[in-house]
């Protein structure tokens, strides 16, 4: 007798839907996932992909990266992507259409921030699966491509070149590609919003520093690098 194998109920990002329905894609991989982090809520597997590079599987209370699986039991071994059944889709943010402030709200934090952005020297810079130089980095690509900022293109093109050395972890590598297009967690969407309009500051700021140990105050001051800056320039142009 075969035995049936059951299927497992997922929500996914709208990110992985050519990956979850089999769709060609940039560099498509016909190997299987290989497994580059774990912890307690989520697995990392790269992919082999251009378009998805890496693929998180989660627990509904991770943290939620633009490019994960939400599922109730983490995979142990091998994944078998016909095994999901996706019951839901979900929209990772994308911050977009936000108006700089003339005068940036803050929320009484004094992080050091870099005077410019220069990601050659801040990819792969610090420890941990997501150094605090690419935490920042990503942070500020999200925070110019919302602003509209006219900075964003030089310092895409430049995050490209320094990821081509690929000296950071894969799970920064694909967090900085999503950023890259303006997708990030929620948290840092929140605060975006909330540092350019002034309302429900505290509570946005909480939410973003309890994200590991140092990756919410990185993200921080990726966004008032952005924004200070722009403030400062406004009189004159961008800085």
């Amino acid at each position: 007798m075969i035995p049936v194998r059951s299927s497992v109920p997922v929500a996914a990002s709208t990110l992985l839907t050519t990956l979850l329905t089999g769709a060609p894609g940039p560099r498509s991989a016909t190997a299987p996932l290989r497994q580059v982090h774990r912890t307690r809520m989520s697995v990392h597997y790269e992919t082999g992909r251009d378009d998805v590079p890496l693929l998180c599987v989660a627990l509904p209370e991770a943290v939620r990266l633009p490019a994960s699986l939400l599922t109730a039991t983490l995979p142990d071994g091998p994944v078998d992507l016909d095994r999901w059944q996706v019951t839901r889709w979900w929209q990772p943010p994308r911050p977009s259409g936000l108006v700089p402030p003339a005068r940036t709200h803050h929320d009484g934090s004094s992080e050091e921030q870099p005077a410019v952005l220069d990601p050659a020297a801040l990819v792969g810079a610090g420890e941990g699966l997501t150094p605090a130089g690419d935490d920042l980095l990503a942070a500020a690509l999200v925070t110019a491509r919302a602003t509209g900022d006219p900075r964003l293109p030089r310092w895409c093109a430049a995050t490209e070149v320094a990821l081509a050395t690929r000296r950071t972890t894969a799970v920064s590598r694909a967090l900085l590609h999503h950023a890259l297009e303006g997708w990030c967690v929620p948290e840092l969407a929140g605060y975006l919003e909330a540092a350019c309009s002034g309302h429900g500051l505290p509570a946005a700021t909480a939410r973003l520093l309890a994200l590991g140990h140092s990756s919410g105050a990185a993200l921080r001051a990726g966004v008032h690098l952005v924004l200070d800056s722009r403030a400062v320039a406004a009189p004159g142009g961008a800085a």
